[in-house]
């Protein structure tokens, strides 16, 4: 991935293009959370699943890591504040 970490949503949006996939959520602590889904591989032509995809995290504007593990630890973390 040609994106460095600190890039605006705007910057990654510019190198990566437009995601396949997008989700966006406020957590507990205020910040802005977008994840932007990007194709890696394609199982069925012209449907593109999650699964298939690399997701990119921008917390309050800025590229704060990249891919399924650091995705699933990252919602670990967001989803366990909304359970307190």
């Amino acid at each position: 991935m040609n994106s460095v970490m600190g890039m605006s949503k705007t910057e990654v949006m510019a190198i990566m293009g437009k995601p396949e996939i997008y989700e966006s959520y406020e957590n507990l602590n205020g910040k802005q959370v977008d994840i932007l889904f990007y194709s890696t591989i394609q199982l069925e032509a012209g449907v593109v699943r999650k699964d298939e995809c690399t997701p990119v995290m921008i917390e309050n504007g800025r590229l704060n890591g990249f891919g399924d593990e650091f995705y699933e630890s990252r919602r670990r973390v967001d989803v366990h504040l909304y359970d307190e």
